[in-house]
């Protein structure tokens, strides 16, 4: 692993705070897109790794990663503090429906002003659940489990060349 000059910044803050930006992106069918930034108390406009740019709402977030980040499995827990206000409603859209879609959730990080590309990126993550209390709403997103019935076959880079770079 090869450490960048923007990582060597976020370690050695002689010249000043440099840490990371964390954002929470909640999309689903029925309403759009709902984005929101940690780390700040202003709203921001930021560059997706696709080249297209979103502004996110300063909201008081809470995140916590997975402790293994190193296999498929990704899963993300976010408080977001919206006093029962927001996620509630979004969900009261869905709840109902007979075949459920469940929201989608990407985790994106910055550097701290360099807002061009995002440094981390976890997305494809489905909102598995929410609990909620008089502050806000808690959610835990995880990785849609593609193999769970387990069908005894293996899976090798001849067989399925996208699995290469897991060599």
């Amino acid at each position: 692993m090869e450490i960048t000059d923007a990582m060597l910044a976020v370690l050695d803050q002689s010249a000043g705070p440099v840490g990371l930006v964390e954002c929470i992106e909640i999309t689903h069918s029925k309403w759009g897109a709902y984005r929101y930034v940690m780390n700040s108390s202003s709203n921001l406009v930021l560059r997706h790794e696709d080249g297209s740019s979103y502004t996110y709402t300063a909201a008081p977030i809470e995140v916590t990663k997975s402790s293994d980040e190193n296999n498929l499995d990704q899963e993300i827990t976010f408080t977001l503090n919206d006093l029962g206000e927001v996620i509630p409603d979004l969900l009261d859209l869905i709840i109902y429906d007979d075949e459920i879609e469940l929201p989608q959730v990407a985790y994106r990080a910055y550097l701290t002003g360099n807002y061009n590309a995002p440094t981390i990126i976890a997305k494809g993550l489905e909102l598995t659940g929410v609990t909620r209390d008089k502050n806000g709403s808690q959610c835990e997103a995880s990785a849609p489990g593609l193999n769970e019935s387990g069908n005894g076959e293996v899976y090798s880079a001849s067989i399925d060349p996208s699995l290469i770079g897991f060599y």
